[in-house]
């Protein structure tokens, strides 16, 4: 039975890649709207601000949508599709979903074609992403920006790709635009439009003056709108670099301080309250050693533990197979994309999967290549390993697809509940954006964070309420004794709980 996973991988070479290709982006747009279906209508947090901003921009309110959210292109593109398909806000943004997924797999396929990669290759990098329990089993399924910065920054590397290689002009300008639309999705792209056109200072086989003339290209487009950006703040008296939203986080004169001054801070606290006097001055060194930690562990999570491996033993191996001037792009990319990382931990003490994503597709390629090659193999040994990643991966894929569990829409069947239940119509408070997005309750963009909602537990305006419908979490038991304490003029009347029961939706109703 082991050799029955690689012969069938040997057939698949007899498929067309173009073929191959059309299939994979079409499967690809597919599962993105399933992943949307069995979602029944949940969504992240952050998606109720863009659906917000969607609305008021599509309203033609846009400075309405930049006091919501102050980087508008994902609002403004589900916007869009609303205005010239008349669905709904949330269907636009799904069907906005698949369309960006769609692209961003398509690039993810031309990329391993410029690398030399076939059809085997391509149907190895697929198993890899559709069998990946974050990008696909976690991400995908939000309707957040990240996928709009996929499609943008893949194809951005299509076009890097190939002006490295043929040194067409078309290949530097498209490559601008691309990377420029995906740092309107997520400012980190920046990172990616500033440093990797640098490695093209690496080419010895070029001269200096070319070296520096094909850098001046891939740069270009970008300090044309630089050069424009200025000009318009310079001419304007009432525009600034903050009309600008979130570029000014990047060309700020503070930048090193605004950087470093949560680490310097951190380590402060941490030699003063840890390390005592006598090791204090390992606490920045410290910190960083475990930042190095975390970012491993946030990578391979993010891209999957075999891909992560296949990638690691791909760069060991040097690309063996992979096209020379690609894998010096894809291994500049994914420096670069450390780099990025690397800033965003210092700075904010975060580091989500999603800003990981930019490494992890490069890892999903240069995986694609070690583990088409495994497949390749007859050795016994070997096709028995490939045969069970294989299946683990196919297993991946179908738990990717499963029907949600049990209490996954709990805070929806909380307000269908009280929806039905609150014959009187009273005012109810809802502690949670999604809970007022349910509820079509008025859109607010009050801090939703513990602190804020116990003072407004502590004023009068609390008991104007009929009904309080409160989260609870499994890590903060307290905080029901503490509603009992400060809020005995409601009892609660009905409990949601989530999977696993680690979080609740709790409704009380005014005695």
């Amino acid at each position: 039975m082991q050799f029955i996973i690689p012969n069938f991988f040997n057939k698949i070479e007899s498929v067309a890649p173009k073929k191959l290709f059309l299939i994979v982006v079409l499967a690809s747009m597919l599962l993105a709207g399933w992943m949307q279906y069995i979602q029944h209508g949940w969504i992240n947090p952050d998606t109720v601000l863009y659906f917000e901003q969607a609305r008021l921009i599509a309203l033609g309110d846009w400075a309405g949508a930049i006091q919501v959210f102050n980087w508008p292109l994902y609002g403004a593109c589900i916007a869009a599709v609303h205005k010239i398909t008349s669905l709904g806000i949330h269907q636009s943004a799904q069907v906005l979903n698949m369309l960006f997924f769609g692209i961003a797999t398509a690039s993810f396929l031309t990329i391993i074609q410029l690398a030399g990669g076939g059809t085997r290759v391509m149907l190895a990098g697929t198993l890899l992403l559709f069998g990946g329990q974050y990008l696909v089993g976690d991400v995908l399924e939000m309707l957040m920006r990240d996928e709009g910065f996929w499609a943008f920054y893949l194809s951005g590397l299509v076009f890097f790709i190939r002006y490295v290689q043929h040194n067409k002009l078309n290949d530097a300008l498209l490559w601008q635009v691309c990377i420029m639309i995906a740092t309107l999705f997520r400012i980190e792209a920046i990172c990616y439009l500033i440093g990797l056109p640098l490695c093209l200072l690496l080419m010895r086989e070029l001269s200096w003056n070319n070296r520096l003339l094909r850098i001046l290209n891939t740069y270009s487009v970008a300090i044309f709108a630089l050069i424009v950006i200025a000009a318009t703040i310079t001419i304007s008296e009432n525009l600034s670099m903050r009309n600008f939203g979130r570029l000014q986080e990047v060309f700020s004169l503070n930048l090193y301080q605004e950087f470093t001054l949560k680490l310097f801070t951190q380590a402060q606290i941490m030699s003063s309250q840890v390390l005592g006097k006598y090791l204090e001055e390992f606490a920045v060194i410290g910190l960083l050693l475990t930042f190095i930690y975390i970012i491993i562990v946030k990578t391979i999570s993010a891209t999957g533990i075999f891909a992560a491996v296949f990638a690691g033993l791909a760069l060991k191996n040097h690309g063996t197979n992979i096209e020379t001037k690609a894998y010096f792009v894809l291994k500049t990319t994914a420096f670069v994309a450390l780099i990025s990382m690397a800033l965003i931990i210092v700075k904010v003490f975060v580091l989500s999967g999603r800003y990981v994503a930019g490494l992890s597709w490069v890892l999903l390629v240069l995986g694609a290549f070690y583990f088409a090659a495994l497949l390749a193999s007859n050795q016994k040994r070997i096709a028995l390993i490939t045969s069970l990643v294989v299946i683990a991966l196919c297993l991946g894929f179908v738990k990717n697809i499963l029907p949600k569990r049990q209490g996954y829409n709990y805070m929806q069947e909380a307000v269908a509940w009280l929806s039905k239940n609150n014959t009187q119509n009273l005012p109810v408070f809802y502690d949670e954006k999604r809970l007022r997005y349910y509820a079509s309750a008025p859109f607010t963009n009050d801090s939703d964070d513990w602190e804020s909602l116990s003072k407004k537990f502590q004023s009068a305006s609390i008991h104007h309420y009929g009904y309080l419908m409160l989260r609870h979490s499994s890590k903060y038991p307290e905080r029901k004794q503490y509603l009992k304490d400060h809020l005995p003029s409601y009892q609660e009347i009905a409990s949601f709980n989530s999977v696993k029961s680690k979080n609740s939706i709790v409704i009380y109703q005014r005695k």
